[in-house]
């Protein structure tokens, strides 16, 4: 179970609110890989966004309907969106809008709890979870703003990549920003810092980890060589703090 939580004051994101976040899923197709919920009291996912977005892709506890299917051990851009102006719940794939459907006169309900990377069905800061349902995978930039994005700016925020700072221009939008995840959220469980390399710098990506803990292999350096150098100085040792050190002061 690895997993973080927060409580704050909703009441920014009452009338308005979009989720977006870079994922990469690992889990196979039967779990609940849920990296983002919103429960409030008595009123279970207000929202609740998992890596297999079909049939899981929730605002204010309804279902957006959509059969995107997403690739495992791959990249992804997702966004959901909702606004009382408009009325819409709208939910974006690689920055396309892949449904829409009206919401009718809602707002959020208050006085619930967010979790992120872990399936969860409290509003208290109970880590009461589902030992089957968990995330699993890998997020970058998971940032809630509060208003419904526009489309144009969820698709640019696709199109301008992993490593560009679009996000910057909306700062002043956030709600919750990667960097309070990222640098200031408590977290349980097994969460690895792991930096991708981008021109310049490097954004660090937060590793919800079925991966982690498995036993290095043939097959599992053939899958990672692609992105590091072979680490045959591992081979047979787990993937724990000092293979994930070695990454980071090699790459």
């Amino acid at each position: 179970q690895s997993y973080m939580m927060l409580q704050r004051d909703m009441e920014p994101v009452k009338e308005a609110i979009s989720v977006c976040s870079w994922i990469n899923k690992k889990t196979a197709g039967g779990v609940t890989d849920a990296w983002f919920t919103y429960n409030a009291p008595s009123k279970i996912h207000e929202i609740l966004i998992a890596g297999r977005i079909s049939g899981y892709a929730y605002m204010n506890r309804n279902n957006i309907e959509n059969s995107q299917a997403v690739p495992s051990n791959e990249w992804h851009h997702i966004c959901i969106t909702w606004g009382s102006e408009t009325k819409t719940r709208v939910l974006y794939f690689d920055g396309q809008a892949i449904a829409q459907e009206a919401s009718g006169d809602v707002k959020l309900t208050m006085g619930g709890s967010i979790a992120i990377g872990q399936y969860h069905t409290k509003a208290t800061m109970e880590a009461i979870f589902n030992n089957g349902h968990w995330f699993g995978g890998e997020l970058l930039k998971l940032n809630v703003y509060k208003r419904q994005l526009e489309a144009g700016e969820v698709s640019q925020m696709f199109s301008s990549g992993m490593c560009s700072d679009f996000e910057d221009s909306l700062v002043g939008e956030a709600f919750l920003r990667w960097e309070t995840i990222l640098y200031a959220t408590e977290r349980h469980g097994t969460i690895t810092e792991v930096p991708i390399t981008c021109p310049g710098d490097h954004w660090n990506v937060l590793y919800f980890t079925d991966f982690y803990n498995k036993v290095v292999d043939d097959g599992l350096l053939k899958r990672m060589e692609d992105q590091f150098e072979v680490l045959e100085e591992f081979f047979g040792h787990k993937i724990d703090d000092p293979l994930i050190q070695h990454l980071k002061d090699h790459h």
